[in-house]
């Protein structure tokens, strides 16, 4: 299946689009194409597909609300816009999204905690510029920034997450814990010679909100887009926060797809793995799209159907012409068994010779050097200082890899971590070795100590004439 998702970005009075085309097969995703486009390119470009679009916007409404378990999408909407209409401008249509916070308990009368998020639905059917088409195959319609919590359940399970992105346009945080927003904030930004220090001074504004006004306790932070290439401004907030520091990898994420463009196109790529409780698509569109989907499913049972029926009538026929192939083909297999019956008889010298040869191989490939192909991936990885695979150990199969590994940027050194791991794990499953795994990854210094040690017992094998 194939997916096609963009972020919408607003430019003064024109709308951009960076977009992605992506294969899903299962769980895995694999980038196709990718496009920094305009939005009147989307409509062909995302031709006969299911599209998600998050866009660029600065004022969302967001608020946090205690209900009773509303399982009614309409009722939630109509309780808590009469809750939350102090926040908002009668006058004005809302499209909305609500989570409930599954990190809290309920209260002492069953109500949950609910965040609630709006925005003007003229943001759809104004702003976005997408034209009819296009809105009739919405997977997913909702601000880019909410995006930023797909991920973070997959890496850090459970802790309270400050991630912050920025692009040519603008620079966001989203917090949140697992798949639930606890804060976002957005603001439009311009290139400037004093761009790391407006990006600092937003983030510590944010984070300074975040634990003094909201009282939150951050476990991690993650730099992403722009900023997970911006050294200074990593060290300098580390500086300020103290708090552990990440940035995102494709690996295990979207295949086929480099770190820097992973970096560029981070939004359209998470919108397909943001929980649909953040889809802030109209009723009356998802409506449409559920009856355009049961109208193709009726039509495809149709179909199998008078297939079937077809089959059917065809398979009485089709009967007594298989029985006598049946017979034939039975025919045929006793021929040959009688023909290699006899050849082994004629094939013992040959057999011998074989054995033979069978048993030099085994001499020849009683160490380690017999598995280099299952290594071959782990050196091309880097230059190690030393490589061993040990022919003298009369016990076991020791392979040991040594060096030491400089990065220039924490996004790389995030990448080497993550692949070696790959591959580590790949030939312990494939091989049988065991791992001793002493690396050290010094972040403050960006080296990396690689020590490993893969070890086998060796293993004969019997052969008999």
């Amino acid at each position: 299946m194939k997916l096609f998702s963009a972020e919408l970005l607003k430019s003064n009075e024109t709308t951009s689009a960076k977009a992605v085309i992506i294969q899903r097969k299962g769980k895995t995703f694999s980038l196709l194409k990718y496009y920094t486009t305009d939005v009147e390119n989307i409509q062909p470009l995302s031709k006969g597909l299911p599209v998600n679009i998050g866009i660029s916007y600065f004022d969302t409404i967001e608020e946090n609300i205690t209900l009773p378990p509303v399982k009614d999408a309409a009722t939630f909407r109509l309780i808590s816009m009469n809750k939350l209409k102090e926040s908002i401008d009668p006058a004005q249509d809302y499209l909305m999204a609500y989570k409930s916070n599954s990190a809290q308990l309920p209260d002492s009368s069953g109500g949950l905690n609910y965040k609630v998020l709006m925005v003007p639905s003229s943001l759809l059917y104004k702003d976005s510029g997408l034209t009819e088409d296009t809105m009739e195959r919405l997977n997913m319609f909702t601000v880019s920034d909410f995006a930023l919590c797909s991920l973070v359940q997959r890496y850090f399970p459970d802790k309270v997450v400050f991630h912050a992105y920025a692009d040519k346009t603008k620079i966001c945080v989203t917090i949140c814990q697992n798949d639930f927003i606890i804060y976002t904030r957005s603001n439009p930004t311009e290139n400037s010679a004093n761009l790391l220090n407006a990006y600092y001074e937003y983030l510590n504004l944010t984070y300074m909100y975040a634990t003094k006004n909201l009282r939150l306790k951050i476990d991690q932070v993650i730099f992403s887009g722009r900023l997970a290439d911006m050294s200074d401004l990593v060290t300098m907030f580390y500086e300020f926060s103290g708090i552990a520091q990440s940035t995102l990898v494709p690996t295990g994420v979207i295949e086929n797809c480099p770190n820097d463009v992973f970096q560029e196109y981070l939004i359209p790529i998470s919108l397909c793995y943001l929980d649909d409780a953040y889809d802030m698509t109209p009723t009356p569109i998802a409506e449409k799209q559920a009856q355009i989907q049961l109208t193709s499913i009726v039509c495809i049972i149709s179909f199998f159907i008078v297939m079937l029926l077809g089959v059917l009538n065809a398979s009485s026929i089709i009967h007594f012409y298989n029985n006598k192939e049946q017979m034939t083909a039975q025919a045929m297999n006793l021929q040959n068994r009688i023909r290699s019956y006899m050849s082994e008889v004629n094939a013992g010298k040959e057999r011998h010779f074989d054995l033979h040869y069978y048993r030099t191989l085994q001499e020849r490939d009683k160490s380690a050097l017999k598995d280099f192909g299952l290594f071959a991936e782990l050196l091309k990885m880097t230059d190690f200082d030393l490589v061993s695979f040990n022919t003298k150990d009369a016990a076991n199969d020791i392979v040991e890899f040594n060096g030491k590994l400089p990065f220039k940027r924490l996004d790389q050194m995030e990448d080497f971590k993550e692949r070696l791991s790959a591959e580590s794990e790949k030939i312990t499953s494939q091989g049988g070795y065991t791992l001793e795994n002493t690396t050290e990854y010094r972040t403050g210094e960006m080296i990396a100590n690689i020590h490993l040690i893969f070890k086998r017992p060796k293993q004969g094998e019997a052969v008999t004439q």
